[in-house]
């Protein structure tokens, strides 16, 4: 796997020397993160999802083995932070971001590279399954500690508007319909989900934020800890537990494996969340990465064992 996240690191360093030294107007990062976000990366969920043969058992199945890591390292980190009396509340809903949020970009670029199409492919459905819920638990955090009222109905909206949710729902479908898409179409959507890795991982890289100004490096060390170890680990149990299909077990702890999501400071900024500490968890946890994202792939044997 190391031999498929170095190109990821160089292309996401390549980033951070563009924004760093000004190789390209700072007008560049966000007119090709919304063509990607929109447009390239969805056509790269499309055609992967649209192109999976499974049946509902592997559905429930990843569910299953995603979901439930998901809730439970919510619930440690809830817990944890009720010990953190003196943690700020918008530093509480960046920890809960933190803690749970996969870096999309990041994880299919790497599956691409590494796994074989199947495999691939059920990263796609997982975040399909994921994202819908990592996205109401954001939200639902951001306006508890903010001491706003949770708007159900913008969540629901924002959440049907979401291209990505969309183009992977759509994709499943259209898998589970049997129906063949035209091969020009296909090919088409090919070209575009390229582009779409390349341009987000120098989106990611853009956004990586190097500065030790009010940092916390308690929160940062035991946040990056649950999101690339813990994590990973619960996925791997329940996989043991519920003995899990081998292709479906991998995917779900890849999936729990990756660092936490660049958009995540977005909505930390927007909704009263801490932003700089958002920045710098997704800045240590996407190096870490590095290390941290190889090392998962042994869990299921090691918990097997």
């Amino acid at each position: 796997m190391f031999a498929s996240i170095v190109p990821v690191f160089l292309i996401i360093v390549l980033g951070v020397a563009i924004r760093r030294y000004g190789w390209l107007p700072d007008a560049f990062f966000d007119s090709i993160e919304k063509f990607s976000y929109n447009i390239a990366f969805p056509a790269l969920l499309f055609a992967g999802t649209a192109r999976l043969h499974f049946d509902g058992g592997q559905v429930g199945e990843l569910a299953l083995a995603t979901l439930l890591p998901t809730f439970a390292i919510v619930a440690l980190t809830v817990g944890g932070l009720l010990c953190a009396r003196r943690l700020p509340d918008a530093a509480r809903s960046s920890v809960v971001q933190g803690a749970m949020r996969p870096n999309t970009y990041f994880g299919l670029a790497v599956a691409a590279l590494y796994f074989d199409a199947e495999a691939a492919a059920l990263m796609m459905l997982a975040l399909a399954l994921c994202l819908p819920v990592v996205n109401v638990l954001s939200i639902v955090a951001l306006s508890w500690w903010s001491g706003s009222a949770t708007d159900f109905a913008r969540i629901g909206k924002t959440l049907a508007s979401n291209p990505i949710i969309l183009s992977t729902l759509a994709g499943v479908l259209v898998s589970l319909s049997g129906v063949a898409l035209p091969l020009p179409l296909m090919n088409t959507l090919d070209i575009l989900g390229k582009a779409a890795l390349c341009l987000g991982l120098v989106c990611v890289g853009g956004g990586l934020v190097f500065s030790r100004h009010e940092l916390r490096p308690l929160t940062l060390g035991l946040t990056s800890a649950v999101k690339l170890v813990a994590m990973p680990l619960v996925a791997a149990k329940v996989c043991l537990l519920f003995a899990v299909a081998t292709p479906v077990a991998m995917a779900a702890t890849f999936y729990c494996a990756l660092p936490t999501a660049p958009n995540a400071y977005i909505m930390a900024k927007q909704l009263g969340g801490d932003a700089r500490l958002m920045a710098s968890l997704i800045t240590v946890q996407t190096v870490l990465a590095a290390l941290t994202v190889p090392l998962s792939k042994h869990f299921l044997v090691w918990l097997g064992a």
